[in-house]
């Protein structure tokens, strides 16, 4: 998949409208509304892929809370469309890393020793894989690493 960019999404949103697909201009909407309310939080700094990366994984968080208020309350047709939603938009966030990558990943970063702390790892992380990884995952694999002797 091609780098993320807010022109992608402008362009993915004028063809949903062409197309008359109202679900998807909602989301893209929606998603857009983030990244402009991002960019004036930061005085029109230009968003980066991580950024957007990480808007469309919060919207996606959003539509996974959203389904299980929709099932307690059961309402089917708005579990439809919060799993539509999420579909449609884990086809912009990037493949996640499975555990053993993130893990392998952690271990390679701890390795170096000027790099043995829990903020560099997750910094070193994020720069290399933004958006790819579960923060708490991570955190807890990271303090698993950690606590294991330095190998020398």
């Amino acid at each position: 998949m091609p780098a993320l960019t807010e022109q992608q999404l402008a362009d993915d949103l004028t063809r949903a409208m062409k197309a008359r697909e109202m679900s998807r201009v909602y989301v893209l909407r929606g998603l857009l509304t983030a990244a402009k309310n991002l960019k004036v939080e930061r005085r029109g700094a230009a968003l980066a892929e991580a950024d957007l990366v990480q808007l469309v994984r919060r919207e996606i968080r959003k539509r996974e809370g959203g389904g299980v208020f929709a099932v307690k309350a059961g309402r089917s047709e708005l579990v439809d469309q919060n799993r539509a939603e999420r579909v449609f938009l884990e086809a912009y966030a990037p493949a996640p890393l499975a555990p053993a990558e993130l893990e392998e990943a952690i271990r390679a970063i701890a390795a170096r020793p000027a790099e043995r702390t829990l903020g560099a790892i997750m910094g070193a992380l994020r720069e290399r894989f933004a958006g790819r990884f579960d923060g708490r995952q991570a955190s807890e694999i990271a303090r698993r690493v950690l606590a294991e002797p330095a190998r020398a």
